[in-house]
């Protein structure tokens, strides 16, 4: 089964336009919706709510603004609970930006075996339409830092949210890494993951994307400065190795099944 975890905060004026473009997507493929409401403010839970129409779907209520990494951590510990290990999780972007269309090419990857399955900017084919220069260089700047020092020359675009992850792979990770599957409350909390996901040996390929920014309404959630000192954090961490997995791999083989995995607690 496929489950879309999609963090929100303060989206309502884009929900509208993301459920007509995902919403008959989810129905053909069966899939469930998991919203993270991140403490919004603007109605953007009472929008989802009028929107569903009979799918499957589900929101987890942040009571205040924790982050986009918060937000991201509610929503696949949401989703572990209910899936099945070679389910695949999809985590979208609430602002209508993810290219849905690119979809059929990242399951195609995830089916062949891939863990995890990027939308890439920054991929030959790919681009982003409608942002500002010093944005896009400073985007460009993050994800070539991490590719050389985090060992993913191979990948093109690090700090993208739209994904694929295979379920087994992510309880595995969050087996070991306990709750706070990511610790970064922010932005930076993409590049986090795909870190630790990485270097525990899970297998990452990518997609070429078009991020378009002109289908998006409002602003931008992005506070700069924070979100500098965070990808900061997050390389120094890196390189004294404290996000690296323990000796023993959490995607590695299990070797006594005697023993019954742990439930993972559920979100309120």
């Amino acid at each position: 089964m496929i489950r879309f975890v999609i963090p929100v905060y303060n989206e309502s004026e884009n929900i509208a336009n993301l459920m007509a473009d995902l919403g008959p997507r989810a129905r053909a493929l069966g899939a469930r919706i998991i919203f993270v409401d991140d403490g919004s403010t603007d109605g953007t839970a009472e929008a989802i709510e009028a929107l569903r129409d009979g799918l499957h779907l589900a929101v987890v209520r942040h009571q205040v603004n924790r982050g986009l990494g918060t937000a991201i951590n509610s929503g696949l510990r949401a989703a572990l609970g209910e899936s099945q290990d070679d389910d695949a999780i999809v985590t979208i972007e609430g602002d209508n930006t993810s290219d849905l269309d690119d979809l059929p090419a990242m399951l195609a990857q995830f089916n062949q075996g891939s863990d995890v399955v990027l939308a890439s900017v920054y991929a030959p084919g790919g681009r982003i339409v409608g942002v500002a220069p010093w944005r896009l260089a400073a985007s460009k700047a993050v994800s070539n830092s991490f590719r050389y020092v985090g060992g993913l020359k191979e990948i093109h675009t690090l700090s993208s949210l739209y994904r694929v992850y295979r379920a087994g792979t992510l309880r595995r990770a969050a087996e070991t890494y306990g709750w706070l599957l990511v610790r970064e409350p922010g932005f930076a909390a993409n590049v986090e993951l795909l870190l630790k996901l990485y270097n525990a040996g899970a297998k990452v390929s990518e997609v070429a994307t078009v991020n378009d920014w002109s289908r998006r309404l409002g602003v931008s959630k992005m506070s700069l400065k924070p979100t500098v000192m965070a990808y900061g954090r997050l390389m120094a961490a890196h390189i004294v190795g404290r996000i690296q997995p323990p000796p023993l791999s959490p995607l590695s083989p299990v070797e006594d099944t005697s023993s019954a995995p742990r439930r993972l607690e559920e979100v309120a």
